[in-house]
Parts: C-alpha cells; structure tokens; sequence
C-alpha cells in the first residue's frame, strides 16, 4: 500500500486494468452522539455484481472500464440505528470525476473542494430519490486545516497493481444539513455539527488480490484522531496505527504493537474480531466494536468506543467513532448476490421488487 496525505492528489487517478477501483470516503459523527452518515463516491464499484459478472467473462477482445460503474453509497444514522440507506449505481454519461481538481458529478450528488494555503473545505451536495419513496436533500461540509504531505511514512512504493491510500482528512469540523422525508411521512430535519473524516482510496486491481481482509477506522479524542489500519495482504501482515494533534493534523505517536480478541462469527459467516488492542511503550487504547451499523456477507460497520490511557501523563479518554472491515474474496460469492442485488440499485434497471417496497427496503438496512 502507498500511504499519502496529498489534497493536490484527491482527484480521480488513471485506472490501468479491468477490476480497478477508486472512492471518495467521508464519515462524520455529531458533537451530542445522536447522528452520525458515511458517505462513499466510487468510480468503478468494487461491489457492483454487474462490474463482477463482466469481469468474470472479459477477455481481451471486450473492455471493461472502471468508469462504467460510478456510484455512490449514503447512509445516515440516528442513535446508531439507520434513517436513511441507498446505494445507486449510475449510468456513465450522468457522471464526472475531474483529474486536476478534487470535484465529482454523480447523479444529482456532488463533491466539491476549495482550499487555501492553510485550510481544506469539502462540501458534499446531496440529492436523491429512491423508488421506495424514501429521499434526501441537502448539504455536508468538511473543513480542516491542510494535512501534512509526509505526513505518514509510504509502507512501500505504489506499483500499478499496488492499492493507494490518501489520507486527506483526519480530523474535520463538520456541518450536516439535510433533509430526508420518505412517502406519507412527515420530513426530519437532520441538522448537527461534528467531527469527520475524509479519505481516498485507489487500486488497479480487484481488492481481493491485494488483502485478504483489512480492519480499518478512526476516532477523535480530545487530545487526538487516532487512524488504523490492519491489512492482511497475500505476502504479509500490514498493521498501522496513528495519533495524530487535533490542531494541524501532525505526528503525535505511533502504535506498532496491534492485536485482535473477542473473535466470533456473523449470521452470513464473516469471522471477526469485537475489540482491537493497540500499544506502545507509553499508551494502551482499546476499540470495542460494540454495535454494527452494517452486516453484511463481506462487509460490516461499527459504531465503536476506544478508550486511551497513558499512564505517566495521568491520561485516559474516550471517544465514539466508526470502524469497519471487509473481506473482499467473498464479493464474488454468488450465493451472496441475491443480498447485495436487494441493496444496491442500479440506475438504468428496473428496482429490485424490494427495493419498491418502503418496508422491505427498510428491512434490509
């Protein structure tokens, strides 16, 4: 993996090969604990059964491109509990992902960036109806001061078939206003201000020929966003772990020493692990990834605790954040397809018969 802290490199990279992906990934949590939303553009969906299926019978007379696939995934939640899913899958021409500035068109969606030469600012437009009923409207901004470029050390060179990680924003301030109204509902207003997270993540080759599986999150203490990441690539154990200042995002420790407990099963097989212990000579911290958000075959969501102790500094802090982990081998289980088919809505299909229904749908969050 090639790690980069780069806002000048947040634009939408050369894909080489079929299977190749690319997304914009921006996460916010509300300063009280009630609300929190992931947002993801994409640029070839990793996860789309269609751009799977193609890859599966392409040969080299019939192209597959990533750019066939735009899509973009939303979820909000109040009290850790979903108020509003979708997952779209757009057509081609209906999307624009710009190779000189960070600015994305998909759909009726939209990401754009302005910067200074201290400060960051996204601000994500957002607007969407699905056939359930259920629809969104409105805005999401992120503003931070500008990360470091050399930041993190790179774990190796980026190759063409290698997977790039661009941590843009740790640490975010972030203003949600939206608007999401379902059919014969009154509207709710989901308004909050809170801290973020905003990455971007490339590679040129299906996931799972890079990871086996890969843990990821972060979380904002007073005193400091912690970032991890624990890869089990083919060749080798990739474990990283960051605490980063709250004010200009620099290096404030790191956290070599990662181990997983309290392993257990999911109803769909996923064999993961609940809490997470990271130290060093000076710190423990603790993640308990204590309620899913998001269960599925090859993918969950956490809403997660982690607890901070020092020790020699008399510290100790928490904070509530999000965590994730996915095995990608298990995308291309077609006994699965069923499930994420009754998720993810293609735009130029007819809607999956659940997808009509404002129950069903619902169900399936």
């Amino acid at each position: 993996m090639q790690i980069l802290s780069d806002y000048a490199k947040d634009v939408r990279t050369q894909k080489f090969k079929p299977g190749a992906y690319e997304w914009w990934y921006f996460d916010g949590v509300d300063n009280t604990g009630d609300y929190s939303l992931v947002i993801i553009f994409y640029e070839g969906n990793p996860f789309s059964t269609r751009y799977i299926q193609r890859l599966k019978n392409w040969n080299r007379s019939d192209s597959v491109f990533p750019e066939e696939h735009p899509a973009v995934s939303i979820s909000v939640y109040k009290n850790q509990t979903p108020i509003y899913y979708s997952f779209t899958e757009f057509k081609q021409e209906d999307c624009f992902f710009d190779s000189n500035v960070p600015y994305i068109v998909v759909g009726d969606h939209t990401m754009e960036a302005e910067s200074s030469d201290e400060s960051i600012s996204y601000r994500l437009m957002l607007n969407e109806e699905l056939p359930s009923g259920d629809a969104i409207k409105g805005t999401v901004t992120f503003k931070s001061s500008k990360t470091p470029e050399k930041l993190l050390e790179s774990v190796q060179e980026f190759h063409k078939e290698g997977h790039l990680w661009n941590l843009v924003q740790p640490r975010a301030d972030v203003e949600a206003n939206l608007e999401i109204s379902a059919r014969a509902e009154k509207a709710k207003e989901v308004v909050f201000e809170g801290k973020g997270y905003h990455d971007h993540n490339m590679g040129n080759e299906p996931m799972r020929n890079e990871f086996n599986e890969w843990y990821w999150g972060r979380f904002h203490f007073e005193m400091g966003t912690l970032v991890y990441y624990m890869m089990d690539r083919k060749n080798e154990q990739q474990h990283q772990a960051w605490l980063l200042s709250p004010d200009n995002n620099e290096l404030i420790a790191t956290y070599p020493n990662i181990d997983l407990q309290d392993e257990s099963w999911s109803p769909f097989g996923l064999h993961t692990a609940r809490k997470l212990m990271l130290n060093n000579d000076k710190a423990h911290i603790t993640i308990q990834q204590a309620r899913i958000l998001d269960n599925g075959p090859f993918y969950q969501r956490f809403s997660s605790d982690s607890f901070i102790n020092i020790p020699d500094e008399d510290i100790m802090q928490v904070a509530e954040g999000i965590s994730e982990f996915i095995r990608p081998d298990r995308i291309y289980w077609r006994t699965f397809w069923p499930f994420v088919n009754m998720r993810i809505r293609y735009e130029d299909e007819s809607p999956h018969w659940v997808q009509r229904s404002k129950r069903l749908y619902r169900w399936i969050w």
